[in-house]
């Protein structure tokens, strides 16, 4: 643990999901493995799509249509109808298969290890802080078996949008009502969460397990995590 400046008084920490309580390439990956395979020998419509193709044509919807960059859900089930309108599909039949794959995606994509240090460290913080997530991802939190520890789960989409723009972390002081700066974030990535913590008046703590340079930061953290656990020295 490295500080860059003096902490204060905290009385909430909030957390992001992916890549900071656990290792989310590995089921990512898989996800989206097992969608392009499953749209190839499912449908007559999407039989000759590679993943190439679907990764182009999300691209150009997002292109399109700026808000579903800011909406990872409503954005992949839009990918699979518009796959499915393009293969000759009626719109409306498109519509609910396209939601039928994306819960089975959801799921799958949902199938994260969670280290038994990761449960925890949330399990010791918890005793002292109330706990919170904020995320821009869609992970299923009750299939992690970790949402009995935070108080507050909000995902970017249905009108938030994504960090580091205000609407998340605004949203959270209300619901905790807390000062910005009486939070702490916890996050692994340099833009989303440290900048958009700093740049919305709460504190940092930056997950740095991959030892990366502190020159791929925009702005510096309050503090540098090497090991999620070492939040337990704020006890």
């Amino acid at each position: 643990m490295e500080f860059f400046r003096a902490l204060g008084p905290i009385a909430a920490l909030s957390f992001d999901l992916d890549d900071t309580l656990y290792d989310n390439g590995p089921v990512i990956e898989q996800a989206e493995a097992w969608m392009v395979a499953h749209m190839r020998d499912t449908y007559l419509q999407t039989a000759m799509c590679d993943r190439a193709w679907w990764q182009a044509l999300k691209h150009r919807l997002q292109r399109e249509q700026p808000a579903l960059r800011h909406d990872v859900s409503l954005c992949r089930r839009r990918l699979l109808a518009c796959g499915l309108e393009w293969g000759g599909m009626a719109a409306a039949e498109a519509a609910m298969e396209a939601d039928k794959v994306f819960a089975q995606f959801l799921e799958i994509r949902s199938q994260v290890e969670v280290p038994e240090s990761t449960r925890q460290v949330l399990g010791a913080l918890a005793e002292r802080f109330p706990l919170v997530v904020i995320t821009n991802g869609n992970v299923l939190l009750e299939r992690l078996a970790l949402d009995h520890h935070f108080q507050h789960v909000l995902k970017a989409g249905g009108g938030f949008a994504m960090k580091p723009a205000p609407d998340l972390f605004a949203q959270m002081t209300e619901r905790l009502g807390l000062a910005p700066g009486q939070i702490l974030h916890v996050g692994d990535d340099v833009f989303t969460d440290v900048l958009g913590a700093l740049r919305n008046g709460y504190r940092s703590a930056w997950l740095n397990d991959h030892h990366r340079s502190l020159q791929a930061l925009h702005r510096l953290p309050d503090l540098m995590l090497n090991r999620l656990d070492e939040l337990l020295l704020l006890l």
